[in-house]
């Protein structure tokens, strides 16, 4: 028989149920919703942290995914990690660079309604 929490769709580490709805969560998940919503997410019963009811399984270790037992599959995770910190780098220099344009073009914007109201005055 296989657990699979609710919310995440995955083997909880440490499942507990719901006695609203008779599902099972991983603890850590369910608290966390529970403390912003104090609702079963499945039928929006009210629930607290005190109801749930651990669930007592023999622990299971995680096999590695075949594709992470050879060097050559490591060093590909690796390239696809930081190929993906480098995307993400180059999107904030860009959101940077676009702000920092915004700032310019309101700083001018300004430098000019007070260079105007000096001329204004005088």
């Amino acid at each position: 028989m296989s657990l699979i929490c609710s919310l995440s769709n995955e083997v909880p580490e440490h499942p507990v149920l719901s006695p609203a709805s008779g599902c099972i969560y991983e603890k850590r998940l369910i608290i966390k919703y529970l403390h912003e919503s104090p609702t079963d997410p499945i039928n929006g019963q009210p629930l607290t942290e005190e109801q749930l009811i651990d669930v007592k399984v023999t622990p299971l270790s995680k096999p590695k995914p075949p594709s992470a037992t050879s060097i050559p599959a490591i060093l590909k995770m690796l390239q696809d990690e930081w190929d993906a910190c480098m995307l993400h780098s180059f999107t904030l220099r860009q959101q940077l660079q676009t702000a920092r344009q915004g700032v310019v073009y309101i700083i001018a914007k300004q430098y000019q309604v007070n260079l105007n109201q000096d001329n204004l005055i005088r």
